[in-house]
């Protein structure tokens, strides 16, 4: 229990478990277990209890659709939760790494004994799990009813904003690890249409996206383009 009042004591109510100082490896006396890139830690339809806190690393929720194709739903990053439910039941997505990820692994029982004894803890998991809830919600705005360009300046946006809460994006550029066939999957695009996409927007001076490096060059058109309003991310 002190090991996870630790995790959370640096971190402001309303977003991820992210901006922690780590004195301790371990999560509720479980250590971080690593995974190497393109390991799948779990998949849609487990019967498990495993709740999923990433320390580091970019991980990949998505679900299986029945023609073979796939949406990706979320790119977990460092300090969200995944996986946290409410009943025991078959997962409704598969969690991967696209680049090595490290975890903390813990039972939803000990997750919520946890949250019960400490009402600041239940706090900050409940403004976790809202915050989530917000950008799936914009996940499915994007998928929805924004056009291509929209879709994808405001992803790549998104990005920028939760990249650099963690320390890992600074004066608009960052690193993404997302082939254009995953971020294909993340925008319900084909990778040619997110190909030509990319090229539009590199063209009109708003945003490069290059080899895994991603430069936002004109912020203030690009939030314009996009719609994009933080506040969901809060």
């Amino acid at each position: 229990m002190q090991a996870l009042l630790q995790f959370i004591s640096s971190h402001p109510a309303g977003g991820t478990l992210s901006k922690i100082e780590w004195r301790t490896d371990e999560f509720l006396g479980v250590a971080a277990k690593n995974y190497r890139p393109h390991s799948v830690l779990c998949r849609q339809g487990d019967d498990d209890d495993r709740i999923f806190i990433i320390k580091s690393g970019w991980g990949i929720l998505y679900r299986d659709l029945h023609n073979g194709e796939r949406q990706i739903v979320d790119t977990p990053l460092k300090g969200d939760i995944v996986g946290f439910r409410s009943v025991d039941g078959p997962r409704f997505a598969s969690l991967a790494s696209i680049t090595e990820l490290s975890v903390y692994e813990v039972s939803r029982k000990e997750l919520v004994e946890a949250v019960l004894s400490d009402g600041i803890l239940g706090n900050k998991i409940a403004c976790s799990l809202a915050r989530l809830n917000a950008i799936f919600a914009e996940h499915l705005m994007n998928a929805g009813r924004r056009n291509a360009i929209t879709r994808t300046a405001h992803f790549l946006l998104e990005l920028e904003e939760r990249l650099s809460a963690i320390g890992l994006a600074a004066h608009g550029r960052y690193e993404c690890p997302l082939t254009q066939h995953e971020l294909a999957d993340v925008l319900g695009m084909t990778t040619v249409h997110v190909n030509r996409t990319l090229g539009e927007l590199r063209k009109a001076g708003l945003v490069s996206f290059r080899a895994g490096h991603v430069h936002v060059m004109s912020r203030l058109k690009l939030v314009k383009t996009a719609g994009f309003d933080k506040e969901y991310l809060r």
